[in-house]
């Protein structure tokens, strides 16, 4: 697998200084590990160094957990209400609406429930159609990517578009950005919604969790206009939105496309004590962590990126000790991390010496509860 040099995706300036090795142990063969960088020019922070376009799509294609919904979660609902409250402020019932990467159709199903009535929607997932349309009774969502919605949608024809939750996952950003904006007619405006950095704190939080394998540039206010700016779209409005359950929240930003695609404004240059402030202190909760986990034989429980990160840490300290990891994600099963091959949680019914770490930060105490149903291995907790 090679690692790939980028530019930044907002200015284009060619040199970044490192501010943080995001390593983690290679999950399913692919080393997903990146190192975040500052931009010199503008100072934003995006993956400088990262893993290649071939391990991304199969990443995508056999490791990541983006599963088709029952219900509308609390942190989404809270999303979708922050969006609609800016499309009641900016865009009438009656405009075409386009949501690429539209999932199981949430957000147009509630936004058609307000009185938007000309929703159609764009998602690779093969059975987004149906869910939607039973679900919230949506009948025009279709089969596609960001690449390919121009051939099943007329974006042309489109007033707004929705690309939500999407720009910090793509290692093409910039030139996926500016081919989209191509396909859109001036006057078309495109509601964006990133992970807010201005809002990354590390107190209450699981340390660096805002550096998942799947985030790979990090948007602040600042750095979104910018990056809009310099492909020639104006600002009509910015939102950002706290989320106090994941102790973190949403950028929402409103953007319209100029006649002439081309840098409009000058780059503000981007402030990085939130940044600096959010690696002290996750690097001080983890410190935390780690000293709760004894020298003795571990089985580590989960194999998401908590522990990806977590592994190259206990690596250092308690390599002889991990003697297996193992997860209730029948699609991570038999697949590797790290030197290990994932098993099952049945998998502990033999190893009832060993201590069983549960890695996870969000939903430790529901896994050590059901850990306690079926084994009698000591469970070990890292956060208080």
């Amino acid at each position: 697998m090679t690692h790939l040099q980028r530019a930044c995706p907002v200015c284009e300036h060619t040199r970044a200084t490192s501010a943080f090795d995001n390593r983690m142990a290679p999950v399913g063969d692919l080393d997903m590990s990146y190192i975040i960088g500052r931009c010199d020019r503008c100072g934003f922070h995006y993956a400088q160094q990262l893993a290649d376009d071939a391990s991304f799509s199969l990443y995508y294609e056999s490791l990541s957990k983006y599963d088709i919904s029952t219900d509308i979660s609390i942190v989404d609902q809270a999303r979708i209400d922050a969006a609609i409250s800016i499309c009641e402020l900016h865009v009438r019932k009656d405009e075409m609406i386009v949501d690429l990467g539209c999932g199981y159709g949430a957000l147009l199903g509630c936004m058609s429930r307000t009185g938007w009535n000309n929703l159609h929607g764009v998602d690779p997932a093969p059975n987004s159609a149906q869910r939607a349309k039973e679900m919230f009774g949506l009948s025009d969502i279709h089969l596609g990517t960001l690449d390919t919605a121009h051939t099943v949608l007329n974006l042309e024809r489109a007033d707004v578009v929705f690309v939500m939750a999407v720009l910090e996952h793509l290692p093409n950003l910039r030139a996926d950005m500016q081919a989209l904006l191509g396909r859109l007619r001036p006057g078309c405006r495109l509601l964006i919604e990133v992970p807010a950095l201005d809002l990354f704190k590390a107190e209450g939080a699981e340390p660096f969790g805002e550096f998942s394998l799947e985030h790979i540039q990090f948007f602040s206010a600042t750095s979104l206009r910018n990056f809009f700016t310099q492909l020639g779209a104006s600002t009509v409005a910015m939102e950002i939105v706290e989320l106090p359950m994941l102790q973190s929240g949403s950028l929402f930003g409103l953007f319209e496309k100029t006649s002439e695609m081309s840098a409009i404004g000058v780059l503000q240059r981007e402030d990085d004590a939130v940044f600096n402030s959010y690696l002290q202190g996750s690097n001080a909760t983890l410190q935390v962590a780690l000293a709760r986990v004894p020298q003795v034989p571990l089985v580590i429980y989960g194999a998401g990126s908590h522990s990806a990160r977590l592994i190259p840490e206990l690596e250092k300290t308690h390599a002889k000790q991990i003697v297996a990891i193992v997860d209730s994600n029948t699609n991570l099963i038999g697949k590797s991390i790290g030197r290990w091959t994932i098993q099952s949680p049945d998998a502990l019914a033999s190893m009832p010496h060993a201590a069983v770490l549960v890695s996870s930060f969000r939903s430790q105490n529901e896994i050590a509860a059901s850990l306690a149903k079926r084994f009698g291995n000591t469970v070990i907790l890292m956060y208080s």
